[in-house]
């Protein structure tokens, strides 16, 4: 064998010690190919990881366009908005509260709704035969 020089380790002969030399050189080249390769073949990985990118910029895009129209927004408005939430919210639960004390309607109000279901579907099937 001849003598070849690899790198900044020294000389590599064609000694049992130049041999091991050799073979783990080609196990970190190696090593680091398989790294590379099964990167590349982690589609879901990757996949998350974009995923994960494009929510960041979502996120930081909705929180811009809320700064910039809280910034241009009147204060009035903004107060109407509030305003108009608590009482939606209001007017939500009270018809919560009262469907819970009076269900009859609420009752009577499904099963109709159940039967002209019923009723338009039975039509719908005799057109199509």
């Amino acid at each position: 064998m001849s003598k070849n020089s690899h790198g900044p380790e020294g000389s590599d002969d064609g000694t049992v010690a130049g041999a091991r030399l050799r073979v783990e050189k080609a196990r970190e080249r190696l090593g680091d190919s398989v790294g590379e390769l099964a990167a590349k073949a982690d589609v879901k990985g990757r996949t998350q990881e974009k995923a994960a990118e494009v929510r960041d910029q979502v996120v930081e895009a909705g929180q811009q366009v809320r700064d910039q129209v809280k910034e241009h927004t009147p204060e009035r408005v903004r107060d109407a908005g509030v305003k108009a939430a608590v009482t939606g919210k209001e007017v939500a639960t009270k018809a919560a509260g009262t469907g819970r004390a009076h269900p009859r309607p609420l009752l009577l109000a499904g099963g109709v709704a159940v039967v002209a279901l019923a009723v338009a579907r039975a039509r719908r099937r005799a057109r199509k035969s």
